[in-house]
């Protein structure tokens, strides 16, 4: 089930997630919703693997990034907003590690 549009979607995806409201005050929902995004694309593109969450975690980093450039605010990156990038990212990663790993298992046992 290859798809040209595949990163377009994880783009998508990563880009809508940052702009939900109030999900700042929550880091465990939206470690949560990055760790589901990335397994839901581990587990249809499995060939990926873990670069799904770098897919779908890298609009949330270059935007924090431009932040940063522009506002000049490294103090308040570090404080607030460097936890929050490092749990999206770890999450989005491991959850489509998991289910790409999951989706091998599986594949491999069915053809045994």
């Amino acid at each position: 089930m290859n798809s040209k549009y595949s990163f377009f979607l994880a783009i998508i995806l990563g880009l809508t997630i940052p702009f939900i409201p109030e999900i700042e005050s929550f880091p465990i929902i939206l470690g949560l919703i990055y760790f589901l995004g990335g397994s839901l694309f581990g587990f249809l593109w499995p060939k990926e693997s873990w670069h799904w969450g770098i897919w779908i975690a890298g609009p949330m980093v270059i935007l924090i990034g431009l932040s940063v450039l522009f506002t000049g605010q490294l103090e308040m990156f570090l404080k607030k907003d460097l936890p929050l990038l490092l749990l999206a990212i770890s999450s989005a990663c491991l959850g489509s590690f998991l289910l790409a790993w999951l989706k091998h298992r599986l594949i491999n046992d069915n053809e045994k």
